[in-house]
């Protein structure tokens, strides 16, 4: 049985948010009541805007923002209301039903909190837009343990990149920086030029809440991306201040996440992505001795919950 909505009464301005940080629901408060209760999807550009202006992370508010369209899309296609002010308990938890059917765990865990948080912000707008009914939990998330790239996977992987071709120089200092770093595959797409001092063996990775620390990088890392800086002077966008270059410009996320593909095919390492290669680095981290808070620090993590997964 699928369980939903923590009941809260009308949030005052004293009330912690949970789920968010507090400047944005402070940002909330100080909009106007709506006169008659909007529907979820013309409700979803306003909130984002001001979760924009409370400055929280853009990916944050991208997941934020999904979460509430799916619903929106959910409730239009079963004929449910999707006025903000007449969205029951049930027709959330029959929308969370429907993405545990076709997603993970995990997937419906995140969704249920970010629309937590959304009926909580709106609740500051007027009582007619509180929190659904419900004394309910989140959905379970029965976590499942990342298996960690072996040595042989790693240097499969590597060896995949092998060649003086601009692709092979850049792709083997990607799977380098992954593999020394254990940085999230945002942070290693967000690499600029700028991010790099090699000479002191250290680049600098924008996190979560954009939270900017420092990672040391070995020999090895520091030889693939200095070829691969020789390569990139080459380039038509050299310009560009982003560190990494495909064929027409800057990579992004996904363009990262394909090169992986690629490179798993090629090499035969399967399941091949960076949460796994971020896996591998905290793994191999505890095992040669590290200290846990040692890891939390290069880790960017701020709970000790994370160590556990």
């Amino acid at each position: 049985q699928v369980m939903l909505i923590t009941v809260h009464s009308a949030p005052t301005a004293n009330d912690s948010v949970p789920f968010g940080a507090p400047s944005s629901a402070d940002v909330w408060s100080e909009m106007p009541a709506l006169r008659t209760s909007p529907s979820l999807d013309a409700l979803i550009p306003s909130w984002s805007r001001h979760l924009r202006a409370a400055n929280l992370a853009p990916r944050t508010i991208q997941s934020y923002a999904e979460a509430a369209s799916s619903l929106g899309a959910f409730l239009a296609g079963t004929g449910m209301p999707a006025e903000v002010g007449s969205i029951r308990r049930e027709y959330v938890e029959a929308h969370i039903e429907h993405l545990l059917a076709h997603w993970r765990p995990a997937t419906a865990a995140v969704r249920y909190r970010s629309l937590q948080q959304f009926f909580s912000l709106a609740g500051r707008r007027g009582r007619d837009h509180r929190q659904p009914d419900g004394e309910d939990a989140p959905p379970q998330d029965p976590r499942q343990p990342v298996a960690v790239l072996s040595m042989d996977e790693q240097r499969r992987l590597l060896e995949s990149c092998k060649g003086r071709e601009f692709a092979n120089r850049r792709d083997a200092a990607i799977s380098r920086v992954f593999i020394d770093t254990g940085a999230r595959l945002a942070e290693v797409a967000g690499l600029l030029v700028t991010s790099l001092e090699l000479d002191e063996g250290l680049l600098t990775v924008t996190g979560k809440g954009r939270r900017d620390r420092f990672l040391p990088i070995g020999p090895r890392t520091v030889k693939a991306l200095d070829r691969y800086l020789r390569e990139r002077a080459r380039h038509h966008a050299a310009a560009e201040p982003s560190l990494w270059l495909g064929r027409k410009g800057p990579m992004t996320v996904s363009g990262i996440s394909q090169m992986m593909d690629r490179r798993a095919l090629q090499s035969g390492v399967t399941d091949l992505h960076a949460h796994r290669l971020r896996h591998t680095f905290a793994h191999q981290w505890l095992a040669a001795g590290g200290s846990e808070g040692g890891l939390m620090q290069v880790a960017g993590w701020r709970s000790r919950e994370m160590l556990g997964r």
